[in-house]
């Protein structure tokens, strides 16, 4: 175990039947329902969906395809090592035993079934998003210390996100999601910057996460192969580049943002080809261009991302963001294999004791705005306690 606490910069819980219980009375009948569906023997582990306003989500195949581990009555949900109870935050102190067994002395939570637009109806959107985060908060708030959370905002209704991001903060959340884009609309549409103003307001950072938020996108990807690799990854590279490079930084200097769960091998040459791309637009004239050359955004220090364990070009990520704003996660529960991220950071041989530190734990504290203090006060007994629940 490490010297010093372990932050998990991005996991998730699984959204079971409760997460939709704080609805408005004005949504009860549009409240999502679990449905089975058994695919067939060895053709699908997805056998259980979400039925929302008449459609149903996770889609494992064909064109808009999409992946979930929610429900967890699905055979997914069953087949993985993380207990149901861990998956839904219904059994808090299991959930801690097992962030123990990763060494995890907190983490910081994420949704799963919001990755997905589960409607066209900006308003129910925003319904959904705010009875997901009282329900997180309420679970979260059984182990504050280790337990951390990220607040869903409905970038679609923007009058309503602004609302939702004071509340989340009241509510106590770390940070404040959203997918690559708002629908078909980057980030950058100055439509968003009340949200942006009010996260920079309340001291709330934003995170970019990997998720089906592009509807073009989605629907272009012919099966999962392709919805995992494009819809789903690359609309952190338009967030990333609304966020830097299409003037939101120059509006909102303070604001604080992260990219999260889309590796960071891409950053290099993203980088390089939005800089190349900035000289090209102001030659012709035609619009206005960020304020600065890409890279000197990243030099004020308010923008990170996660890696993965494995990345090959870790190194030359860390050269170009700096030591100080690289994080990573353990993406507990889900599935795709790559677990154990946060012991392959570790055991890496071509980075310092030092950087693995700030990597593992001071950069997402900092982040996040966790004590450290407070984490590694707490001894391996009162883990224990506090996992039994006592």
């Amino acid at each position: 175990m490490a010297a010093y606490p372990i932050i998990d910069a991005d996991s998730h819980v699984e959204e079971c039947e409760e997460t939709w219980a704080h609805l408005e009375p004005r949504y009860a009948a549009r409240r999502p329902v679990i449905v089975q569906a058994p695919l067939g023997p060895g053709v699908c582990h997805q056998d259980a969906f979400w039925l929302v306003d008449g459609r149903v989500h996770p889609q494992p195949f064909g064109h808009g395809a999409t992946m979930l581990g929610t429900p967890v009555t699905s055979a997914l949900a069953r087949k993985k090592p993380f207990t149901i109870g861990s998956q839904t935050l219904r059994d808090i102190p299991q959930r801690l035993v097992e962030m123990d067994a990763f060494g995890i002395a907190a983490a910081v939570l994420y949704p799963t079934a919001l990755l997905v637009r589960l409607t066209e109806d900006p308003s129910f959107e925003a319904a959904l998003m705010r009875s997901y985060n009282t329900w997180l908060a309420e679970r979260c708030a059984q182990a504050p210390d280790r337990l951390k959370w990220a607040a869903a905002i409905p970038f679609r209704a923007p009058g309503e996100a602004v609302e939702e991001v004071q509340r989340a903060r009241q509510l106590g959340a770390s940070a404040a999601m959203v997918l690559g884009t708002a629908g078909a609309t980057l980030l950058h549409d100055e439509q968003f910057d009340p949200i942006y103003r009010e996260l920079v307001r309340q001291d709330l950072p934003l995170s970019v996460h990997v998720g089906w938020g592009h509807p073009g996108l989605q629907e272009s990807a012919d099966g999962m192969f392709a919805s995992f690799s494009l819809s789903f990854s690359l609309p952190v590279l338009a967030g990333f580049f609304s966020i830097v490079g299409g003037g939101v930084l120059d509006r909102h200097p303070d604001l604080r943002v992260a990219f999260l769960e889309a590796g960071g091998d891409w950053l290099p040459w993203m980088v390089q080809r939005m800089d190349r791309y900035r000289g090209v637009t102001q030659f012709h004239n035609v619009e206005p261009v960020s304020r600065h050359p890409i890279p000197e955004y990243l030099r004020q220090g308010n923008v990170y991302l996660t890696v993965e364990g494995d990345e090959w070009l870790l190194p030359q990520v860390i050269e170009v963001l700096g030591e100080d704003h690289v994080m990573a996660s353990a993406d507990i529960p889900h599935p795709e294999g790559r677990e154990d991220c946060l012991a392959e950071v570790a055991t890496r041989q071509d980075l310092s004791a030092a950087v693995k530190e700030k990597i593992l734990s001071r950069n997402p504290a900092r982040f996040y705005g966790i004590a450290l203090e407070t984490l590694a006060a707490l001894t391996p007994t009162q883990r224990a306690s506090a996992a039994a629940g006592r």
